[in-house]
């Protein structure tokens, strides 16, 4: 059986990983009236640079015996790979929409909004449609069916089922958590990218990848899942807190680019 607390974790994460991203674009076309397309182009930029370019180099590579041999077998030197691909896809992904998608629309609001939509779908294809599935198969156990409706029909499903019976009922909220800390993150990278491109001064898209690149490494290379989690959360509280903060800059940005258009 599947631990009821896991089950009811599961649920709380798939919310949020479903629920936060509708409730931030809710708020902030409230709020700030953000551009909608901005949040659309933010998660077609997301799955094409991130699904359709990196996760399949990254899986050639996998293939690979020079590869497996020089760099996959090594962890530090594999998650190094692996976190400044993503600093690299995804941030030059942003600016290739702010440059050329929304040029018309560069403003604070909708550095917001295109990180909402990179954040959310991140959320919502990544993490919420493996918590709605594991939620299917958990029940399925609890139920007594696994074995019959899946068991014959999926290779790992003994493994699997293993997992959702042994996993700590905690580290299915964590997941959902560790949402909330990650789109904040990807809101405050997508203002720098776009700030670099208002500024047209390519050094901001070198900062938002070399950040991007750290804070995936000190995530993913540290063991300790608290010790994780607990650098997400501070990292979502810097990232908030320079997002605040960089509103009033905008401003200035923008009307020195209205001053140079006369």
């Amino acid at each position: 059986m599947v631990d009821k607390v896991s089950v009811v974790f599961m649920i709380i994460s798939t919310i949020i990983c479903f629920g936060l991203p509708i409730g931030l674009i809710v708020y902030f076309y409230k709020k700030e009236k953000i551009s909608i397309s901005a949040v659309m182009i933010g998660s077609v930029i997301f799955i094409i640079f991130q699904l359709f370019m990196r996760l399949p180099l990254i899986n050639f590579l996998n293939s690979q015996g020079w590869f497996i041999k020089n760099i996959k077998s090594n962890t530090m030197v594999y998650v190094l790979f692996l976190s400044v691909t993503a600093g690299v896809f995804e941030e030059v992904g942003r600016c290739v929409g702010f440059r050329y998608l929304l040029k018309n629309k560069l403003q604070w609001k909708n550095g917001i909004a295109y990180g909402i939509g990179h954040g959310g779908i991140e959320s919502v294809l990544l993490v919420g449609m493996t918590y709605v599935s594991n939620l299917i198969f958990s029940l399925l156990i609890n139920l007594g069916t696994f074995d019959v409706l899946v068991g014959t029909k999926l290779p790992q499903a003994a493994a699997l089922k293993n997992t959702l019976m042994d996993t700590h009922s905690y580290m299915f909220l964590l997941g959902g958590m560790e949402r909330v800390f990650t789109i904040a993150f990807h809101i405050a990278l997508s203002i720098i990218v776009l700030e670099g491109v208002m500024k047209k001064q390519n050094k901001y898209l070198l900062y938002a990848v070399l950040i991007h690149a750290l804070v995936d490494f000190c995530a993913a290379y540290n063991f300790n899942i608290f010790a994780t989690e607990g650098f997400m959360f501070v990292t979502a509280l810097i990232s908030f807190r320079f997002i605040k903060k960089s509103k009033n800059r905008f401003f200035n940005i923008k009307a020195n680019m209205n001053k140079k258009s006369y």
